[in-house]
């Protein structure tokens, strides 16, 4: 019985071999590629649809309706809020010079600057 292992796995591996070296080496069976390729090239024709099937299916036009211009002006109102929103958070005055005054305030001769209540600087 133990002679008889190592035989039947070399059996069995050559078995196995021979039926791997048989396989196919295309997935187009027994065809020739030719024949295989007219097939594919046939055109697949589409259902034909009626006039009345196209009405049924068409998409509705909804532009210029109440609710389509209802939504495009939400869309604009927050579009616009957001840009102000971004216009806000910018300083008020970005320019330095005026040290957050409407105007630029006035330079002082040294001896002439007073105190600003507004800045709490002197110029």
């Amino acid at each position: 019985m133990k002679k008889l292992l190592p035989g039947f796995f070399i059996f069995l591996f050559l078995f196995l071999l021979v039926q791997v070296g048989q396989g196919q080496s295309n997935s187009l069976g027994d065809r020739s590629t030719a024949t295989a390729l007219a097939d594919h090239s046939q055109k697949v024709h589409q259902q034909r649809t009626s006039k009345r099937q196209r009405l049924l299916f068409r998409k509705p036009n909804v532009r210029h309706t109440a609710q389509y211009e209802f939504y495009n002006r939400l869309e604009q109102v927050a579009k616009e809020k957001k840009r102000m929103l971004r216009q806000m958070a910018k300083p008020q005055y970005s320019d330095f010079l005026y040290f957050g005054h409407r105007s630029k305030p006035k330079k002082h001769l040294p001896f002439a600057m007073r105190y600003c209540k507004e800045c709490g600087i002197r110029h």
